[in-house]
């Protein structure tokens, strides 16, 4: 049994020689194999590196670099077309596997870095030093890749760190790689120097930066089809900006339009060489002024070159070269603005100005925020204060362009976002930075930037809920007290509005309101519009001066004309209160209130009510002062607010409006609309879908409201606007005085007639307190009614009544008498015909509301109101009513008195009268 396992052992151990010697020589094969092996690795690695540095060189190579082994591949061209990534990840990995296997060949590591700074992947920090190293021994490429992380990176998080590239080292190195001719690097300042932020936009510079595009050496081995491009671009470029640029001498212009014509004439259909020709005959730059062949041009080739929209839109908006057609310039506008980058900013000027359609601030808004256009944002920065209830799509980027605009220098980029941060508005509400932001600027030498500064050195001096601190920088009080002397001496309004706000709190000076009172009227003088708003609350509340809500109308008028919506809003709230005084318009109360409910202004909160919101915010707005217009009246006031801002039409908004209107004003708004043909529906006062498409399709063919009337022109006396060759206030003042006091000295009846006569001269005139006194006598002084008749007291009452002049006291009552008189003397049919030419001839009288409430006051003297319907009867008025006092008659008679216009009564007897002073004042010369 064991044989068998000992010849194995033999046999295994017999072999074992044999086997050691194949051992050998299979060794000595593998050896051979491993050389063979590596041979065949070491070729494959030496292939594998060529093809990464190939791959590198060909898709990465270095403009300007003269190591470079292929055509320069410019930085956006590293980019793949159609943005697959993993593309770029894999030229990545390439030029690392070249980079790390040729460490001999420099030029690697800079294809490398580049990659990756396009990639900008985690890391990227790492990387900063080799790239500023690089960039220090003079690389173009390696100081552009530093703008670039900054331009990438600045929009990162605060939690993220300071930027890796400061903003002052990216700008270096961009011009440092622009001054080499680094292409790219002069393309990213062309498109600085022309839009910002990031530059101060500089015409010139543009030129100049083309003409270095044009001079730049060439960029590697060939210059590549981009290359070629660009540069054969700038003369044009150059050529275009001269001519639509301000700023440049006639004979830069002219050379400009020969290089723009010729192109044009080449065929090259250019669009900006042919709207740069076409801007050049536009304004007279390089060639004679031929605005209406540009605007020929412009017609002819907007149909197929979108670009030319919207220099056609501002031709038409100006009418230059034709006839102004503002409503197509709207509509061009509004389709262009997805295409065309300037067609929105243009588009939300029009919107503001609202001469051709109601102001549309909203929108204008929305289309300002859209646009990445400078100036639209320092615009919307500027609006923004007023609509703090609006919301802006990313609010951030607002601040990051107008900051970056700021630290450029541009041009009110700094003072509009420094406004915007110390508004009320909490999205944007920054005062450190504000302020910090306003220090140079005021240290400059800017004036308006130093009393913003100023104004702020005292933090809550605006609050009504919190006492003024001071902050711990800036000026000290002595150096306000010096500037604002400073700023008295010189007139400056901001100087005379920060001491009145200082009086008020009590810093800085003794608390004093009268003072602070006397300082808000000398800044208001000045123009000041929020000195204006303020005085209004002054004389509102009795703040240093006596309570007088004429004058609290007067200051908040002249702050709503010059554009304030805080005044606007004040006034419109200050008519609910108006139920006594009657000093305030329909306009004012009623169109202005509902146009800012339109617009958002003061709303309590957009939705927050559901559908009940215009219900809550217009309760009670239609009773009390409104009802003494009428129904009708009170409807053409609430449609009108649609013209003013049309911005309420939207469906949502109207239907709302609509619930909150009471049913009759809504009948009267659908009869109107049917009246005048936009609705076909019976006037129910539905206010369904037909009607609300009908009131937007009056409001469109309408068109604008018109601008207010002054309230401080209309309350003067009618001399104001009828009288030709008025006369001299101190004349008429001087021949007053004499005549009240001959009247105050007269004993007998002789001298009382003579006096009484003298005052009738002056109150033909039209002289406001003559009048009062001989209404305020007529019906108790019988020699009065031998000289003054009932129709020139009839018409000195109205006026009177609508005037309201100081001092005045219950006039409706004096009138009432007078009326009453005149009835007992039987001669009130002259009260009618006298009511009707002063309507005629006083347009405040004109106004529904104004005249409801005068003739109010007819229905308690006898025979009044049948005078005014028997004269109106008799002049042919269409329309009256059954009673002369009545709604249909009030209408009636105004739209008679528009239609005819001024009798002339009134001007005859003041130019008369006129005269008649002169005389008595030449007599009393002697």
């Amino acid at each position: 049994m064991l044989r068998p396992v000992h010849a194995l052992v033999l046999s295994c151990l017999a072999l074992t020689p044999l086997a050691g010697a194949a051992l050998g020589a299979q060794a000595s094969s593998e050896k051979s194999d491993d050389a063979a092996k590596k041979a065949a690795d070491d070729a494959a690695k030496k292939a594998a590196l060529a093809e990464a540095i190939s791959v590198c060189d060909r898709g990465a190579s270095v403009p300007l670099d003269p190591e470079a082994k292929a055509p320069p591949v410019q930085y956006g061209a590293l980019f793949p077309q159609d943005f697959d990534l993993s593309k770029l990840k894999a030229l990545a990995d390439k030029c690392q596997t070249a980079m790390l296997g040729a460490p001999q060949e420099k030029r690697l590591t800079l294809e490398w870095l580049r990659v990756q700074v396009a990639l900008n992947q985690a890391g990227l920090t790492f990387l900063l030093p080799q790239i500023k190293l690089i960039a220090d021994g003079g690389s173009p490429e390696a100081n552009y890749l530093l703008y670039e992380i900054y331009s990438v990176h600045r929009h990162d998080s605060a939690d993220a760190g300071p930027p890796p590239v400061s903003r002052g080292m990216a700008l270096d190195a961009l011009q440092k790689a622009g001054a080499a001719g680094h292409l790219t690097a002069l393309e990213t300042l062309l498109r600085q120097y022309m839009d910002g932020p990031l530059l101060r936009r500089d015409a010139h510079k543009v030129v100049e930066t083309a003409q270095r595009v044009i001079d730049a050496p060439a960029q590697g081995q060939s210059s590549g089809e981009w290359d070629s491009q660009f540069r054969a671009a700038m003369p044009l470029l150059i050529a275009r900006t001269t001519l639509t640029e301000d700023g440049f001498t006639s004979d830069e212009q002219q050379k400009a339009f020969h290089a723009v014509e010729t192109d044009s004439q080449a065929g090259t259909n250019s669009s900006g060489s042919a709207l740069a020709y076409i801007k050049a005959l536009r304004f007279g730059r390089g060639t004679q002024q031929d605005a209406a062949k540009a605007r020929q041009l412009l017609e002819a080739r907007v149909a197929n070159d979108q670009y030319a929209i919207p220099m056609l839109a501002d031709m038409l908006a100006k009418g230059e070269g034709g006839p102004a057609d503002g409503k197509r310039a709207i509509a061009m506008l509004r389709a262009a603005t997805k295409t065309v980058a300037e067609a929105g900013p243009m588009l939300a000027g029009l919107l503001l100005d609202g001469k051709f359609v109601g102001r549309q601030p909203r929108e204008a808004i929305r289309l300002l925020n859209a646009s990445w256009n400078l100036d639209a944002g320092i615009r919307l920065a500027k609006l923004l204060p007023d609509y703090d209830g609006f919301q802006i799509d990313n609010p951030d980027q607002l601040v990051e362009r107008l900051s970056d605009a700021a630290e450029a220098g541009e041009p009110g980029a700094a003072l509009a976002l420094a406004r915007l941060q110390l508004s009320d508005d909490q999205r944007f509400k920054n005062e450190g930075v504000a302020r910090a932001m306003l220090k140079p600027l005021a240290d400059a030498g800017d004036r308006d930037a130093l009393w913003l500064y100023a104004s702020t050195q005292y933090a809550n001096l605006d609050s009504t809920s919190y006492r003024p601190s001071r902050r711990d920088d800036g000026l000290s009080d002595d150096q306000l007290k010096a500037l604002i002397d400073e700023g008295e001496a010189k007139k400056e309004q901001q100087a005379y509005l920060l001491q009145a706000k200082l009086l008020r709190k009590g810093v800085v000076y003794p608390q004093d309101d009268q003072k602070a009172t006397a300082m808000l009227i000398n800044a208001a003088n000045l123009g000041s519009v929020e000195a204006m708003v303020l005085l209004g609350d002054a004389y509102d509340d009795g703040l240093g001066v006596d309570k007088n809500p004429r004058e609290r109308l007067h200051a908040w008028r002249e702050a709503a004309r010059l554009g304030s919506l805080k005044a606007k809003s004040k006034l419109a709230n200050a008519f609910t209160f108006d139920s006594f005084d009657h000093l305030m318009t329909l306009r004012e109360g009623i169109t202005d209130r509902i146009a800012l409910y339109n617009d958002g202004i003061g709303r309590m909160g957009v939705g927050v009510f559901g559908a009940n919101d215009a219900d809550m915010e217009l309760s009670g707005l239609f009773s009390g002062p409104a009802s003494s217009a009428g129904t009708v009246a009170i409807a053409a006031a609430v449609m009108d607010a649609f013209r003013e801002a049309p911005a309420g039409l939207d469906d949502q908004n109207l239907v709302g409006i609509g619930k909150a209107l009471p049913d009759e004003i809504r009948v009267a708004i659908e009869t109107t609309l049917k009246s005048e043909g936009f609705y076909t529906g019976e006037p129910k006062g539905y206010f369904g879908p037909d009607a609300r498409k009908a009131l937007a399709a009056w409001v469109d063919a309408k068109g604008p409201l018109d601008d207010a009337p002054s309230p401080q022109a209309a309350a003067g006396t009618q001399q104001a606007a009828t009288a030709p060759g008025d006369l001299d206030a101190d004349l008429v003042n001087r021949i007053r005085d004499k005549v009240f006091a001959q009247a105050q000295a007269a004993k007998t009846d002789k001298q009382k007639l003579a006096a009484i006569k003298q005052l009738g001269i002056l109150a033909r005139y039209g002289d406001l307190p003559s009048r009062w006194v001989l209404v305020r006598n007529y019906h108790q002084a019988r020699a009065i009614r031998s000289v003054v008749t009932p129709d020139e007291i009839t018409r000195y009452a109205l006026d009177i009544l609508v005037s309201k002049p100081e001092g005045v006291e219950k006039p409706e009552f004096e009138f009432i008498f007078d009326l009453t008189q005149i009835a007992q003397d039987r001669k009130s049919k002259a009260v009618g015909s006298a009511t009707l030419q002063a309507i005629r001839d006083d347009p405040r009288l004109q106004d529904p509301l104004t005249l409801g409430a005068i003739m109010g006051q007819f229905a308690f003297a006898p025979d009044a109101c049948d005078s005014v319907l028997a004269a109106a009867k008799k002049s042919g008025v269409d329309g009256v009513g059954s009673e002369g006092c009545d709604e249909d008659t009030r209408t009636a008679l105004i739209a008679f008195a528009k239609g005819k216009g001024a009798s002339g009564v009134d001007a005859a007897a003041r130019k008369a009268a006129a005269e008649e002073i002169k005389a008595l004042d030449a007599q009393a010369a002697k």
